[in-house]
């Protein structure tokens, strides 16, 4: 029988963790590489989010409430990515989640714009009763235009985010046993990288239109017709 290796404990298993992400990154490349059309579309989008979020062209005065909205989005797209490439891809996804509930309040601010500022204006107490995710996609199913649906949002809640008796943490691969720490697996990669880009790139497409990002709107359109 073999001896199990030791499990390093206290700074030690903090620099073995350092040391794992370093080693999955560079595994990582590779299996990314096989994505190229998907990332250079998270790639284009992500741009024009920083852009929109930081008045690089022009500040639009105002509140800035949705250059708020897209620095969040955009940090959290950075992360989920970040994830991706150190093999903690349920956890990349449920950031993912995080920005449709985002991305369905800025739905909200184009096809309801009363309840929008209502949302805006509301107390923590009011939005929590009046503008949950579940209350905002009902709001939007009367216009037909939510980004994230229920289907995809209790997907992501029930397979990535919630801790349900079928959980089984980061298993892309066939293999049986649950995953502790980051493991590349090339399903992984491509699933997680598949949800991020096809969310964040319709988000870029919104932000380019509302600040006037027509180059890069265009760069986006025409990166999903060449994939």
């Amino acid at each position: 029988m073999t001896t199990p290796l030791e499990v390093p404990s206290g700074l030690a298993h903090l620099s073995m963790l350092s040391r794992i992400n370093t080693e999955n990154r560079q595994a990582s490349e590779k299996l990314l590489k096989n994505q190229n059309p998907d990332l250079r579309i998270l790639g284009e989008s992500m741009a024009a989010l920083y852009l929109a979020a930081t008045c690089h062209r022009k500040c639009w005065g105002g509140d800035h409430i949705l250059e708020a909205l897209a620095a969040r989005i955009y940090n959290l797209a950075c992360a989920s990515y970040s994830l991706i490439s150190v093999g903690f891809y349920d956890e990349a996804l449920s950031l993912v989640r995080s920005i449709g509930e985002i991305a369905n309040l800025l739905s909200l601010s184009v096809n309801d714009k009363p309840k929008f500022v209502d949302w805006i204006k509301s107390s923590k107490r009011e939005r929590i009763r009046e503008f949950s995710s579940a209350r905002v996609r009902k709001l939007l199913e009367k216009s037909g235009l939510i980004l994230m649906d229920e289907k995809w949002y209790s997907e992501l809640c029930e397979s990535y985010t919630h801790v349900t008796p079928a959980t089984k943490p980061n298993r892309f691969n066939e293999d049986d046993r649950n995953v502790c720490g980051g493991i590349v697996q090339e399903k992984g990669v491509q699933e997680s990288i598949e949800q991020l880009t096809s969310l964040v790139s319709m988000v870029a497409l919104f932000y380019c239109k509302y600040f006037e990002l027509d180059d890069y709107f265009e760069r986006i359109v025409q990166e999903a017709r060449i994939e």
